[in-house]
């Protein structure tokens, strides 16, 4: 299977540096351009389905791609955001003040004590959702399939690591902007057979700042 990963569009929050997680915004007027770009560059590849995170902002990119290709698309709740818990809303000036070690460091989704703590989702969390999520996507599609799934950074991350042994420690190196292209192929069991062969891809999008940004 030809897996093509897009991170959703920008949003008023992304351009805040405010934590999203799984507070529903929609795109703002730059992500609908955006994902109006990164519909016009899938337009020519042929699409067997398309799934999404429920969110607003990555069910209105994918509406965008649907517009190219007669596929419906497909809502898959497992592959939806973060819940970052006590760090919803916050912006990353208030979280390098509120929570400084934890800001500087990152590597708190890595423990579940902290994590429940801040009522937020493990990384473990995450990969086992996101995992299943993959599985129903692998069950419903022909093994020679091209598939897009429009999800969000820590989701799309932390597969990606996975599927080409990658630590989870070490996802915070990788760089994941708006409306981004990834492309992994899957070859036969997705846990360890995966090959990437692009990775946040923005060459479809304007030279703008919100063009290389990783808003959270």
């Amino acid at each position: 299977m030809r897996l093509i990963l897009i991170r959703h569009g920008r949003t008023e929050w992304n351009a805040e540096a405010r934590v999203q997680g799984r507070t529903d915004i929609p795109l703002d007027a730059v992500g609908r351009a955006q994902a109006q770009s990164i519909a016009k560059r899938l337009s020519s590849i042929p699409l067997k389905a398309i799934y999404t995170s429920p969110l607003l902002r990555a069910a209105e990119t994918a509406q965008e791609i649907a517009a190219y290709h007669a596929c419906s698309v497909n809502r898959i709740a497992e592959m939806t955001e973060i819940n970052f818990g006590a760090w919803e809303g916050k912006t990353a000036q208030e979280l390098e003040k509120q929570y400084a070690a934890l800001w500087q460091d990152w590597n708190w989704i890595l423990h579940p004590e902290t994590c429940r703590e801040m009522g937020a989702e493990s990384a473990d969390d995450i990969l086992m959702r996101v995992l299943n999520g993959l599985d129903q996507m692998l069950s419903e599609q022909p093994e020679d399939a091209t598939v897009a799934l429009v999800s969000h950074t820590m989701p799309i991350k932390l597969l990606v690591a996975h599927l080409i042994g990658l630590p989870a420690s070490k996802i915070r190196a990788l760089k994941l902007a708006n409306c981004s292209y990834t492309e992994l192929e899957l070859k036969a069991e997705h846990a360890d057979c995966a090959q990437l062969w692009v990775w946040n891809d923005v060459s479809h999008l304007e030279e703008t700042p919100a063009r290389r940004g990783e808003a959270l």
